[in-house]
């Protein structure tokens, strides 16, 4: 249901946790000449799109900071119960704060923005009026002399102010960041968002490529995702992850974007140069930018020092090792020492298909194909066989014996299974 003040001809809609029971305290202790309208079942929290706003001379309703809102939302579900007709509620139910949030902001990225617009209307279509819970008796005053009501000073009982929950979960800045990175388009249309920071750089981004601005700020939530379980599992250590790391690895994922989807290396470099300063100790950081150097600014030099850097800090890190081990191969000319550096990559993570690759290339550029071919044997034909793998081993094979059964059948596989280009100018 919502609000109807008949002389005024206005409509309040009730936005859930934007202090509805205080304004239908204050409407009932004041006297307002008011009504409510619309479907019971909705208790109170009517959409806009259940009325026909044409028919209203001025439509408002109240909206509230998301990082409060999320909290607001989450203490009210934990002792009023959760109610899994509600979209948030079905996914994101969590006795856990933390969980709760990282449910939402990477199941339903946005959910409060798309709430908000089901009541205050999409952007270029926006109702009336849009007050703010943070300042709810002057905003509410506001709106009554608006529609030519008398606003009468005085608040009801702080008990109902804004129908308060005894519930306070821990609040660290860390899910603060994730409630901003998800609903940032809602939080800068409110005016919610210059309140917060941004040490991810997120706007500056979104300002450069803003076709890509919703990929982007996905991109950002995901590269925190990825980070959870083995960031958890530190912080259960008693070796918790600084700020400045996690800001670093989404400053490095802006930089592979930059360099990679866009080919504006300058701006790569200016992003890399960034996530080594917040952390100058991270292995991948490093590595991700000592290989930028090399393929993009013709510094071996610099490339080999960044490297160098990341192993003094962790010495047996698997994916420094694997470019170390190529940069070793192709820029100093050492396939000895370059092996070497490739076998212990694949000793402390054998997941890695590339660096199993390259190393099968390398052997077979060294006249030792049969064990390039076993090397790779096993895991071109096990269940958890990948494209590149089956493509170099069955390369291998048809330079070994082109018309040998084995590679036949697998360079046939290959082709059926080969993805389909999409059609020139398709969507």
């Amino acid at each position: 249901m919502a609000l109807y003040f008949p002389r005024a001809n206005a409509l309040l809609l009730l936005t859930p946790k934007t202090g509805s029971t205080w304004i239908r305290e204050k409407v009932r202790r004041d006297g307002l000449d008011a009504e409510y309208v619309g479907d019971p079942a909705m208790r109170d929290h009517d959409l806009l799109g259940h009325y026909e706003r044409d028919r209203y001379r001025f439509v408002g309703a109240f909206v509230r900071d998301p990082i409060e809102w999320y909290r607001s939302y989450w203490a009210y579900r934990m002792e009023r119960g959760w109610r899994p007709g509600y979209e948030l509620d079905r996914h994101c139910q969590s006795g856990d704060f933390q969980t709760f949030v990282r449910r939402a902001v990477t199941i339903l990225p946005g959910a409060l923005g798309n709430i908000y617009a089901s009541y205050i209307g999409a952007p270029g279509h926006q109702i009336d009026f849009v007050g703010r819970q943070e300042r709810l008796a002057e905003d509410f005053d506001r709106f009554l002399r608006l529609i030519g009501e008398d606003a009468r000073p005085g608040e009801p009982d702080a008990d109902v102010l804004v129908n308060r929950t005894r519930t306070r979960p821990d609040y660290p800045e860390d899910l603060k960041e994730l409630i901003t990175l998800s609903e940032w388009d809602t939080m800068e249309r409110l005016g919610y968002l210059s309140a917060r920071p941004d040490p991810v750089g997120l706007a500056e981004i979104r300002a450069r490529y803003p076709d890509a601005a919703g990929d982007l700020r996905l991109l950002a939530l995901w590269t925190e995702k990825v980070h959870w379980q083995p960031d958890d599992q530190k912080r259960a250590a008693g070796r918790p992850v600084p700020a400045a790391t996690r800001h670093a690895r989404v400053h490095t994922n802006f930089a592979l974007f930059a360099q990679h989807k866009r080919h504006d290396l300058d701006y790569a470099e200016t992003r890399y140069r960034l996530a080594s300063e917040l952390d100058p100790r991270h292995p991948r950081t490093l590595c991700t930018y000592a290989m930028f150097r090399w393929e993009h600014r013709d510094d071996p030099v610099g490339c080999h020092q960044l490297m160098c850097r990341a192993l003094a800090e962790r010495p047996g890190h698997s994916y420094t090792l694997g470019r170390l081990a190529r940069f070793t191969d192709r820029s100093m000319g050492d396939p000895e020492s370059a092996e070497a550096l490739y076998r212990q990559s694949l000793a402390g993570n054998a997941d890695q298909h590339d660096v199993r690759v390259e190393l099968a290339n390398l052997l077979a550029r060294r006249d030792r194909a049969d064990e390039a071919i076993a090397l790779l044997r096993p895991h071109a034909h096990g269940p958890g066989s990948d494209r590149l793998t089956t493509l170099a081993y069955t390369s291998l094979l048809l330079r070994a014996d082109p018309d040998g059964p084995e590679a036949r059948r697998l360079a046939d596989r290959l082709a059926t299974d080969a993805p389909t280009a999409a059609p020139t100018g398709a969507g």
